[in-house]
This record gives structure tokens, sequence and C-alpha cells, in this order.
């Protein structure tokens, strides 16, 4: 029993030994340049060293056993010739692939330089036919439609094939909320520029809305819209402008009463009132929304009522760090300014450095709040009475 246990024993340990080395052996020949030259390699060695074995057993424990020290030398001689550059580079690949990047193929990614030079010497047609060979291999790259629009749309005057072909892009490749959002954008860009269509222009940045809801894209493409000019807006670029030149007196620097050349005064309830308006059909356009604030703030001096636009401003989804920094700041200002609170400015740049500890306008708010009593003593505290619009107000009306 004992013996047929020690069998098994060493036939599992053979068995894994065995399939050790040639997991071994299948790796090396697998990351070798020359499978080739490395069977040799192994061959020879193995003859070597069993023909060493062979007269190390043989000659054990008789004179002829001295024969075997110039053998041993040179059996050892030959096998580090053949053996010392692989081991080496073994050994020293991790420090040379830092520099060469090692014996693994790049990823196959499409390749545009030729076209690039193409188009800036002007040679469009050949620039487009090196773009199409490179998107036959890579149907779904990005950098390749658009490239290849912009030529087409530039340089070519096709701009209906562009926009054709940007919109099989966004159909059928899947770009994703990044690139999709990119691509569609440029769509209205085209639309702008060599259509003169904002409707056209206004439906492509919908569609970043309706199809990556939820997004950071989605909210930048609203924004947008917000500031996207109507019809009359463009056909009025196109026409020619005209500028009238009134007569004026030559003798005004000697002038003793110098109103009547002064500037007009805008007028702050009709700006108010379009604010308001603005900002019902697109509440997300947060640059209008905080001239609003500051419209309130310095103008009608209601502080409740600018603080909360940009209340409602930092609670906006997808704002980057910087931006909510401006607002939280500008609530800051706006205590220390016409309030003389600083509790109250504190609160809110207290409020971001929660939000955002290891953020580098952190570091400067927890400075400012070290002079947060000196901005609040030297600031103007006066107030007006008059009252403006606010958007609960507009609803109503």
């Amino acid at each position: 029993m004992e013996m047929a246990l020690n069998i098994l024993i060493g036939i599992c340990t053979m068995g894994f030994f065995s399939w050790l080395g040639w997991r071994i052996a299948h790796a090396s020949l697998k990351r070798s340049d020359e499978p080739a030259a490395l069977v040799l390699k192994w061959v020879i060695s193995a003859v070597l060293m069993g023909g060493w074995l062979f007269g190390l057993a043989k000659f054990a424990g008789k004179p002829g056993m001295l024969f075997m020290v110039p053998i041993t030398a040179v059996v050892c001689l030959i096998l580090g010739i053949m053996w010392a550059p692989t081991i080496g580079k073994t050994l020293f690949a991790p420090l040379t692939n830092t520099f060469d990047g090692g014996s693994v193929e790049p990823d196959p990614t499409p390749f545009y330089a030729m076209a690039e030079a193409k188009k800036k010497r002007g040679r469009y047609d050949e620039a487009i036919a090196d773009i199409r060979v490179q998107l036959a291999d890579f149907p779904f790259d990005m950098q390749g439609h658009m490239l290849l629009a912009e030529i087409l749309a530039e340089h070519k005057g096709e701009v209906d094939e562009a926009v054709e072909l940007l919109e099989y892009f966004v159909g059928e490749c899947d770009p994703g909320a990044v690139n999709g959002s990119f691509v569609l954008n440029r769509l209205a860009d085209f639309h702008l520029k060599y259509r003169n269509d904002p409707v056209k222009a206004r439906q492509c940045l919908q569609r970043v809305e309706y199809e990556f809801p939820g997004t950071e894209q989605a909210d930048k493409a609203a924004q947008r819209i917000a500031h996207l000019q109507d019809d009359d807006f463009l056909t009025k670029r196109r026409e020619p402008k005209k500028f009238e030149v009134k007569k004026n007196n030559l003798k005004l620097g000697l002038a003793k009463d110098s109103s009547a050349v002064q500037a007009p005064k805008e007028n702050q309830e009709a700006r108010a009132h379009q604010m308001v308006e603005h900002l019902t059909r697109h509440p997300q356009d947060s640059d209008v929304r905080e001239q609003l604030a500051w419209l309130y703030a310095e103008h009608y001096g209601k502080i409740d009522w600018a603080i909360d636009q940009l209340r409602q401003l930092t609670r906006m989804p997808h704002q980057s760090p910087a931006k909510l920094a401006r607002w939280y700041n500008q609530i800051a200002d706006v205590y220390c300014r016409f309030t003389g609170s600083s509790e109250a400015a504190k609160m809110a740049l207290e409020e971001y450095i929660e939000r955002f500890p290891e953020n580098g306008h952190a570091v400067r708010m927890r400075e400012r709040l070290k002079r947060l009593k000196l901005e609040a003593r030297t600031s103007k505290k006066g107030r007006s009475m008059e009252t403006g619009p606010s958007i609960e107000n507009f609803q109503t009306e």
C-alpha cells in the first residue's frame, strides 16, 4: 500500500512538473521573436547536459573524474554563450520596455497625418481619398468622419454630403454621450454657418438632450439652445450694415452743459423683464440667471431675490467645481457688499468647502474667510427700495 502511494505521488509530481515545463515552453515560444532558434538552443542544451551527466555518472569515484573538470568548463562556456543574451534580455526587459515599448504590438489605429498634410497643401481630393481608405478599415472612427466632413463642407462646398456623413455616424456608429454630443454640436455649426438655418441647428441640439438625458452634455446643449439666435437675427446679419453718422457740434469741448451728449442709459426695468421672460423659457441658462441676480442686487436692492437666483445656480446638476466656486463667491460678495453680513458670507463659503474640501478653490476660500469681516466692514450697505420683476411675479402676470 505504501509503495503504491509513493508511486502515485511520484507520477503526480512528474505530471505537475511536466505540465509546468510545457506551459513555460509554450509561453517562451509565443514571446520569442525567433521560435526556431529557441527550439535549437533547447536541443543543444539538452544534448550537452545529457552528455555531461552521463560522463559524471560513469567516472564518479574513478581517476577519469579529472577529465570532467575541463569538460564541465567547456559545457558551461557553450551554455553561457548560447543563453547569456536570452537571460540578459529577460532580466532587463522591464527597464528596456519603458524606452522601446517592448515586443507587444500596439493596437491598430487610423493614420490621418498624410491626409491632414495634403489638406494643408490644398490637395483636397487626395486627402479625401486617404481618409476614405482609413475609414474602410476603421468605419466607427469619429476623427476620420469629422475630418472628412470638414473638408467636404469648408473646402469642397458639399455641405449636404458632409451633413449626411455626420448623420450616418451618429445614427449607425453608437458614439456615446461625449462623441455623439460633439458631432451633433458640429452639425449645428454646419447648419448655422453654411445654411443659416437655426431651426435645424436647434433640432440637432435638442437631439443631444433627447438621446443623452441627464448628462453634462445635455445640460450644455440646453445652455446653447438658450443662446441660439432666431431667424430674424440671422437675416439681419446677412444684410449689409448701415451706419448713420450725425453732424455733431464742433465746439462741444467749450460747452458748459454736456448732458445732451451723454450716453443713453439702459432701461433696467425692460432688461429685467427680458431676463425673467428668457428664464421662463430656458431655466437652465446660467449666464442670464447670474446677470439677473446682480441686477436684483445692484439696481433693485432685492438681496433675497439675488441670493435665490445664485442658490439655484449652485443646485444645477453637472456643474464644474470652478463654476460652483464662482457662484459661491458671488453669494459671499452680495452679502458683504449689500448687507454687511460676514456671517452669511462665511456660511456660503463653508458650504463650498464642505462639498469640495480638497479643491484648489476651497484653499483660496479658506484664505478669504480670514478677511471676510474686513470686506463686510468696508462695503456699501445702502439698499434701494425699488421693486423689480421676479420670475414668480412674471408667471402670474
